[in-house]
């Protein structure tokens, strides 16, 4: 599937500030932005080799307060700046889509065709929302109704102003299982045997030497196989 970049007409109109609260450039200093917008792909939406686990995906789209958007591929992260005219374009396109169902309520789950769940859209703030999207999305110009070709849109995000983002912190995701092939020392992570029941957060400095993202890496604990993966974290993740 193909995915298109937001193209500049299609945020022509003003932002009702009144449904969506984004304020971009205008929190104070000391207040750490918050994530206002967030677009997480799901298993269906990806085809993953053996040697890889969908625990290591990054988020696809997640966007801030102050305008600081970050884009998640396979495995790396970009990120980038959207100005105050960008980010309440981008507002006023997901106000339109939730428009669109009228007094109706938004249901959890929008069907845009045939085939699995394959992202969820989270909006923060003063007007939550969260919604799964199931089915394939068509490529564009086939048109689908407005929140399904958003998150469409949403998840073929594309600016300028984007660049490889080093994140400080990753969640590592440990299992026990087998893969063929070599094992790699355990030594410098937390004992794999300790973090099966829940992801572990670790500095980048942990990750040095292994693949991050969707790619696993076989560690070796005495006896005992583990697969380890590191998914990168973005602001606000925990």
């Amino acid at each position: 599937m193909r995915l298109s970049s937001f193209p500049g007409p299609l945020f022509a109109a003003v932002l009702s500030l009144a449904t969506i609260t984004l304020s971009v450039s205008t929190a104070p200093a000391q207040e750490s932005p918050k994530p206002w917008l967030r677009l997480d792909p799901l298993p269906g939406e990806m085809a993953l080799s053996p040697r890889e686990s969908f625990d290591g995906v990054p988020v696809r789209f997640l966007m801030l307060t102050d305008g600081s958007v970050y884009v998640g591929g396979r495995r790396d992260v970009l990120r980038g700046s959207l100005d105050k005219t960008e980010a309440q374009a981008l507002a006023t396109r997901l106000t339109d889509a939730r428009k669109s169902f009228g007094k109706t309520p938004i249901p959890s789950t929008l069907s845009a065709g045939d085939g699995p769940a394959i992202f969820r859209l989270t909006v923060f703030g003063d007007a939550p929302l969260q919604v799964v999207i199931l089915g394939n999305l068509p490529d564009p110009p086939e048109p689908i109704s407005p929140l399904p070709d958003f998150v469409r849109r949403l998840a073929g995000f594309r600016h300028p102003s984007l660049r490889p983002f080093d994140p400080a912190e990753f969640a590592m995701i440990v299992k026990e299982k087998t893969l063929t092939g070599g094992c790699r020392s355990s030594h410098g992570l937390p004992p794999p045997s300790e973090s099966l029941s829940a992801e572990t957060v670790v500095p980048e400095s942990t990750t040095r030497g292994f693949p991050t993202g969707a790619d696993m890496a076989q560690v070796c604990d005495g006896t005992r196989r583990y697969t380890v993966v590191f998914r990168p974290l973005l602001p606000g993740e925990r």
